[in-house]
């Protein structure tokens, strides 16, 4: 147990993750302050602020909808893991892991390749929090921690949207999750060559 008293936490990274002791490893994939260490050198500045805004909506979403808050937190800590990653490598991950979704809206790549990603690069197999951040773009799935990240994903404080859905997501998060879902697909119909929207759906 000596090396954890001698193990410097503040310097972990994704890409040293696999060369960590196994405990160590395991210590960094429960414990979201670790978490939140890694992912603020692993993305911009703008990217880690919104990340822990969606995480801290998506736990106070789950705790009122009985869902297990510490994966919601995680979901919205990691859901956006792959934003930053350059095009290449994203159309990369999914030639290998996903190619029916190439060619897609660009727009939910990262969503889809992070499933990938943080099973590869953090040996990370939570089989919930990887859908729900599957999902967090074009939400197909119904499962509640989806609908909470999709939610939360959305409606953020930074984001500044001043409309009615977190009042409703409070009270009906299904009611809630189809009035966002018509908001994405109304978005995505209005903007021509959909496949290739570059920015946040």
């Amino acid at each position: 147990m000596n090396y954890l008293n001698n193990f410097n936490f503040e310097d972990i990274n994704f890409d040293d993750f696999h060369n960590y002791p196994s405990k160590i490893r395991k210590i960094i994939i429960n414990d979201c302050s670790l978490l939140e260490i890694m992912l603020k050198k692993n993305m911009s500045n703008d990217r880690f602020l919104h990340s822990l805004e969606v995480a801290k909506l998506s736990k106070q979403l789950a705790i009122k909808h009985h869902v297990d808050p510490n994966k919601a937190y995680k979901a919205g800590l990691l859901h956006d893991v792959c934003k930053d990653l350059d095009h290449e490598l994203l159309n990369d991950y999914l030639k290998y892991y996903d190619p029916d979704k190439l060619n897609n809206i660009y727009g939910a790549y990262h969503a889809w390749v992070a499933k990938y990603y943080l099973k590869e690069k953090l040996n990370f197999h939570d089989k919930d929090i990887l859908n729900a951040i599957y999902n967090h773009t074009i939400c197909l799935s119904r499962d509640k921690l989806s609908m909470v990240l999709y939610i939360a994903d959305k409606r953020e404080p930074l984001r500044n949207i001043n409309d009615d859905i977190l009042d409703i997501a409070y009270k009906d998060l299904y009611k809630a999750f189809e009035k966002v879902s018509w908001s994405v697909e109304k978005y995505i119909e209005e903007v021509k060559n959909e496949r290739f929207i570059k920015n946040s759906i």
